[in-house]
């Protein structure tokens, strides 16, 4: 909460802008004056006199404007955070300098810009504005897709040597390339490929199959100029290919024995109906995720919020950044990466006013969080991490994160509270 301050000390420039204006007596900066000069004539070389035993005189005239920069880093940052403090203002992002004066006579006087949290007020009735939860279901091909890429992820791949590659095997091969051109053979390499995937070079999926173990074979390849990987660009290299060992892909029957292996089942029909309920759990989850959403941007809706610009800034390069790798982000034409840089902003906005809902929300209805509830926390977490319950928290504590830890728990209480209460089922 901003404390009432003087109209010249404190402008509220709009619902997120502040101005604060500070001054540095005069006597606080003679004697950090003095301490610096102390510091410089201590360290100081010059021609003629040893170290530490230039003039002060000298050295206050020859290191002026690294005493004055000195200066102002140690006063500037220390008397701003014990204003801030002093006023219980919580900037958002780092203040910026607008005006700086200095003086040894007359002091430091400097006025800063920075951006906070709106304030904001909710109406009286916002719980009564109810949303309704879509039903959801889950059909039973997707149980058995899930069965599926189970069972594709418990697949063996065995030797054998009574046939030929096929498709679909794994292939241990040595591989050695000639550039036709200049004869200059390269590194023979021993590599595992997959048979027949569409990744590799057709040429080479046509190559494997039907060799045998031990067996050899060449074919070419012609690179484009533009080809990625710029010491095959615009070449026609030569393979030389010989199978070393071959592995057929060996799908496990979907039975009771494989179930126990997946999971802490008694047989397929549990796991059948465990994997139901855990399709079903994540699908009202987000249902209800949607609903809280309908609920806050409705809210939000009917209220005047405005954002701090460097937040929203902040979030959009956080939603970009998930989304795409730098490399792939630069190698967008301009005109798409303007088109994703509007929607990330569309949706950084929704986040952050949602953000302050949830926040305000949580002050308005007196929500806390107990040490008690932050100690379950910490050992249900440490169990699903396998971890030591002391050693998760000598972590938190080393990083400095337990304060952050207890906000993210105070949040989703916040979350959870509005579910209960806005939400029909």
């Amino acid at each position: 909460m901003e404390q009432n301050l003087p109209p010249e000390r404190l402008k509220i420039i709009s619902p997120v802008i502040r101005e604060l204006e500070i001054e540095i007596q005069p006597e606080e900066v003679k004697k950090e004056y003095e301490k610096v000069v102390d510091n410089y004539v201590a360290k100081a070389r010059l021609p003629g006199f040893r170290q530490g035993h230039a003039p002060r005189e000298m050295v206050s005239r020859m290191f002026a404007a690294e005493i004055r920069e000195a200066i102002l880093d140690n006063l500037v940052p220390d008397y701003l955070k014990r204003e801030l403090e002093a006023l219980g203002v919580v900037p958002v992002n780092l203040p910026t300098v607008k005006s700086l004066e200095f003086d040894l006579e007359k002091g430091i006087k400097f006025e800063v810009s920075f951006e906070v949290w709106p304030v904001i007020e909710l109406p009286a009735n916002y719980l009564d504005n109810k949303v309704r939860q879509e039903e959801v279901k889950v059909e039973e091909k997707e149980v058995n897709d899930v069965l599926k890429n189970l069972q594709e992820n418990a697949v063996e791949y065995l030797p054998v040597n009574d046939r030929p590659v096929a498709n679909d095997d794994y292939v241990v091969i040595e591989i050695q390339g000639k550039e036709v051109e200049t004869k200059k053979f390269m590194p023979a390499e021993k590599v595992v490929v997959l048979a027949g995937h569409q990744e590799n070079e057709p040429q080479l999926n046509q190559a494997l199959l039907g060799l045998g173990q031990g067996e050899e074979k060449t074919f070419e390849v012609e690179y484009p100029a533009d080809y990625g990987q710029k010491k095959f660009a615009g070449k026609k290299i030569e393979y030389r290919i010989k199978v070393l060992e071959i592995k057929e892909k060996k799908l496990p029957e979907l039975n009771d024995e494989l179930a126990k292996t997946i999971d802490q089942v008694s047989g397929l029909e549990e796991l059948k109906r465990k994997i139901y309920e855990d399709l079903l759990k994540h699908r009202q989850q987000e249902a209800a995720d949607r609903a809280l959403n309908e609920f806050l941007e409705k809210l939000a809706a009917g209220l005047d919020l405005s954002l701090p610009e460097s937040l929203i800034k902040e979030e959009a390069q956080t939603i970009i950044n998930r989304q795409f790798k730098e490399a792939d982000w630069n190698r967008l034409p301009a005109e798409l990466r303007q088109q994703v840089e509007e929607q990330a902003r569309k949706q950084a906005e929704k986040n952050l006013k949602n953000h302050l809902l949830v926040r305000k929300i949580i002050e308005q209805e007196g929500l806390k969080v107990t040490e008690e509830e932050y100690e379950e926390d910490l050992k249900k977490i440490a169990e699903e991490r396998k971890i030591p319950l002391g050693q998760l928290k000598s972590a938190l504590s080393q990083e400095d994160r337990e304060e952050e830890w207890k906000f993210n728990l105070l949040f989703q209480k916040g979350i959870d509270f509005l579910k209960e209460k806005v939400i029909i089922k």
